[in-house]
């Protein structure tokens, strides 16, 4: 499901907020570096981004260390993570349509969109301890392609595959199936949700993280 939300988020920020990622440094970066060296490029909304989210990832990172012990933290911050993105959903409707790529609406929702998702990012590690990231997917694609590998057989290999191994390789390639499976679907949803109904369609991940806050606190 936090696949799903990421890339569904970050396929609005890059159609909605002028090339912008927020989900993850690696594309707003490349788009940062062919931007300055252009120019015409609008390349401070992509500086504040990649600042927002070091710092705020500091912030979360430092907050959560601190609530560790906390009782219902998982639902606690996943709740944050909606509040968060229901506020990028206000003010990108009322503020519609943006001025430019380096408006001062278009930073401020930005801003708005890395805070959810950089504390999506701190989520996934110190809370669900998950060496699977939900906002990138290059890894999780090289571990499926590995475990395919491994499962049918197609590598070299001199050690036999007893069925605790064989369990295990299933298990992963399920795994990350369904994680890959819901990424794609996240950004197709996503973007084509914007086209119709703009930033209005970030009700569906607000709602999505608050029926999953529900879902932890039940298990908390």
């Amino acid at each position: 499901m936090l696949s799903f939300i990421s890339a569904f988020v970050d396929a609005i920020c890059y159609l909605g907020l002028f090339r912008t990622f927020t989900a993850f440094i690696t594309g707003t970066l490349i788009v940062l570096a062919t931007e300055v060296v252009q120019t015409d490029g609008e390349f401070v909304t992509k500086i504040v981004v990649t600042v927002s989210f070091i710092a705020s990832l500091f912030v979360w990172v430092l907050l959560i260390q601190h609530l560790l012990d906390r009782r219902n933290l998982r639902t606690i911050l996943l709740a944050t993570e909606a509040i968060l993105l229901a506020l990028y959903m206000i003010f990108g409707v009322l503020l519609s349509p943006l001025s430019g790529a380096d408006s001062a609406e278009t930073i401020g929702l930005a801003i708005l969109a890395v805070l959810a998702m950089s504390l999506q990012n701190a989520v996934m590690v110190l809370i669900l301890h998950a060496h699977m990231p939900t906002t990138i997917m290059t890894g999780n694609l090289t571990r499926f392609i590995v475990n395919t590998i491994d499962f049918f057989g197609l590598g070299k290999t001199d050690a036999p595959h007893d069925r605790e191994a064989i369990f295990k390789t299933r298990r992963q390639l399920r795994h990350y199936s369904f994680v890959l499976g819901a990424f794609l679907a996240g950004a197709l949803a996503g973007a084509y949700g914007y086209v119709q109904w703009g930033f209005l369609v970030l009700a569906c991940p607000v709602l999505l993280l608050l029926a999953l806050a529900v879902w932890c606190f039940d298990r908390d």
